[in-house]
Parts: structure tokens; C-alpha cells; sequence
């Protein structure tokens, strides 16, 4: 019996977040007035200080990332997606368009190129899933295969920050 298992049975609180604060950190949340890379100031303790409470926006109640969504459902996905610290990512689906929303860790960004992630990122393709990729400041918009390739096999980021080219989230400070 896993660690989880056996909190559950002993009646703590267990959550598949552990202690990641990604979407609580990377993302803009206009409710809550936070722009992206900063975290939200509800954050307490590796976790989120008012959660479940009345006050928590509607954005933050309806939220969860991909890797939650799976676990909440008992999914089939539940074990091919890794959990966010573990691959420097996390990413969500939108429920009525065919994109995906990745965020990239900013103090890890090659980490999830490393992952489970691209195989699974590569498999929606031709479904006609859309990448919406937010790394460092930058943003890009994957709708095939091919430019995904590049994508993994080049750092972006770090060619569009040596062109001098703007950041496309200003909120991001390095």
C-alpha cells in the first residue's frame, strides 16, 4: 500500500498537488489580480491557504491541471501523465477548443522535454489538438508534429532572447 493510501485510510487530507503550486504560480490570474510568474499571494505552506473556502475565485475552484483531471476521474491517462514536479511542466485541456495549455517551469525549462510529455503531446496531433506552449516569457502556438520536433530539439527561448525579440508575457523577470 502506497504512502497516500495509507494517509487516506488514517483520515488526513491527501492531495495529488503534493506541494506544486504551478498553476497558482505561472499563469496570470485575473481574479485574484496576480500576473504570471509570480506567485499567488494565498499560497502558504507548499499549498493553497483558501482552498475550499468561500472566498477562493471561481477560477480557482473550477481549475485543474491535466495530471488532478486524471486522478479526480481515474482516468486511463492517471499513469502516463507525470506529476508537474516531476517534468518541470504542467498543461491543461481546454475543455471546448482542441488546445493544450503547457506551462513551463522556469527554473527547470529542458526537464520536461526529457519527459513523458512530448510522446504524449505528440499523440494528440492528429487529433487536431493545438499546443499553446508558455516557456520563460515566451509563447508559441504548435500545430503539428514537424515544429514540434524543432521545438524539442532547439531552446527557442533562448534564440528569441539573443535576437532581442520582447517578451510576450512582460510579467516575466528571469
Amino acid at each position: 500500500m502506497g504512502q497516500a493510501k495509507r494517509r487516506k485510510e488514517a483520515g488526513e487530507r491527501v492531495s495529488f498537488c503534493r506541494t506544486c503550486t504551478y498553476c497558482c504560480s505561472l499563469p496570470t490570474i485575473e481574479a485574484l489580480d496576480k500576473p504570471a510568474y509570480r506567485p499567488c499571494q494565498h499560497i502558504r505552506d507548499n499549498g493553497c491557504s483558501i482552498f475550499g473556502q468561500p472566498e477562493r475565485p471561481g477560477t480557482c475552484t473550477a481549475y485543474a491541471c491535466a495530471y488532478l483531471s486524471a486522478r479526480l476521474a481515474d482516468s486511463p491517462d492517471r499513469n502516463r501523465i507525470p506529476h508537474p514536479l516531476d517534468c518541470g511542466a504542467y498543461f491543461h485541456r481546454d475543455p471546448v477548443e482542441k488546445v493544450i495549455f503547457v506551462f513551463i517551469d522556469p527554473k527547470r525549462p529542458m526537464l520536461w522535454k526529457a519527459s513523458p510529455l512530448p510522446d504524449l503531446f505528440r499523440a494528440q496531433f492528429p487529433a487536431g489538438f493545438v499546443l499553446f506552449i508558455t516557456d520563460r516569457g515566451r509563447q508559441m502556438v504548435i500545430r503539428d508534429a514537424a515544429t514540434f520536433g524543432e521545438v524539442l530539439a532547439r531552446d527557442f527561448v533562448e534564440i528569441a532572447d539573443r535576437e532581442g525579440r520582447p517578451l510576450d508575457v512582460p510579467s516575466f523577470s528571469g
